[in-house]
């Protein structure tokens, strides 16, 4: 940012939630509200410039929105799906957006001219529960957030906690099954969006009447099925649809036993397009899962709730975290 420019504190910040598919910008004020907001597709096939320009399009289109310039914003705060090097604001590796050893903040600083504070996306959403939301009553808690991949977080002590090697709650890559071939061994693989639609079309053929093998079939290129979709048919009591959720969400419940056993946190918060998408049910079904396993049993203690900010809570988390 320039140095020969002050700004004067207007009380508006940005939050940006950066993910491998859609961009999503908040102008959120000084009552952590957001007044205003813009989605665009990230399209990361495009390359690294070409992001860059589409965020600083939607934060402009969000500024708009607010009826505020980009000049009377404080900062901006931008949740990134890759472990990231907090206090020099480089993504380290970005595997959905093919990125790697990116200097964002920096990058950002310059095109955007103001502050810019980057952050694991994860980390974010758990800051904004932790803050405003579902994790307003402990100091310990374990984000899980469900969606094309599967991202965590840690919040210790009340702060956010990145761990030496900035990769702290990477849940997703816990493994669960160490023999199988690569690509079907670590927690992500068998428990994200992708990894469901993976799993139904494997097994549809046995399920001739399910709802959703049209889908399955019209994506069989890409696995792009909705969590919406997903979630249509599991409420419906989709025989296929059911069994691969359920098996899913026990496989999610005995991850967060492990790294409750691990860690003692205080509570579990999960979240993402998937679990927001299939709601109560699935939730409770993963909890369950969770009591089922956890060791000691006094740690069944250990609360298991649903994000309370929704899509807003990658937005508000980032927007907090500048100063």
């Amino acid at each position: 940012m320039s140095k020969s420019k002050k700004r004067k504190k207007s009380g508006f910040v940005v939050g940006v939630d950066l993910g491998g598919t859609n961009i999503t910008v908040g102008v959120v004020d000084r009552s952590h509200a957001v007044v205003a907001s813009a989605k665009r597709k990230t399209k990361a096939s495009i390359g690294l410039d070409g992001v860059i320009e589409r965020i600083v399009e939607t934060i402009d289109r969000a500024c708009e929105e607010a009826g505020v310039t980009r000049a009377q914003i404080d900062g901006v705060g931008l949740g990134a799906p890759s472990a990231i090097d907090f206090d020099e604001g480089v993504v380290i590796n970005a595997g959905n957006l093919g990125w790697k050893h990116v200097p964002l903040r920096a990058i950002l600083q310059k095109r955007l001219d103001m502050p810019v504070v980057i952050e694991n996306d994860v980390n974010a959403a758990i800051w904004g529960e932790a803050k405003l939301g579902a994790a307003k009553s402990w100091n310990e808690v374990l984000a899980v957030w469900i969606g094309t991949g599967i991202g965590g977080g840690l919040v210790f002590g009340g702060e956010i906690y990145r761990g030496p090697f900035h990769t702290a709650g990477e849940i997703g890559q816990m493994i669960l099954f160490p023999r199988c071939s690569v690509g079907r061994r670590t927690l992500e693989e068998h428990c994200s969006r992708l990894s469901i639609v993976r799993a139904m079309s494997t097994i549809a053929g046995f399920y001739p009447q399910s709802k959703i093998r049209p889908a399955l079939a019209a994506c069989a290129d890409d696995g792009a099925i909705g969590s919406s979709t997903i979630a249509e048919c599991y409420s419906a009591g989709d025989e296929l649809v059911v069994r691969v959720v359920d098996d899913s969400a026990e496989l999610l419940g005995i991850a967060i036993a492990n790294a409750v056993t691990l860690l003692s946190v205080e509570a579990v918060v999960i979240g993402g397009g998937v679990a927001e998408a299939l709601g109560k049910r699935y939730i409770s079904r993963v909890r369950e899962s969770f009591e089922w396993h956890v060791f000691p049993s006094t740690l069944k203690k250990c609360h298991v709730v649903a994000s309370e900010l929704g899509d807003s809570a990658g937005v508000l988390g980032a927007a907090l975290l500048v100063g």
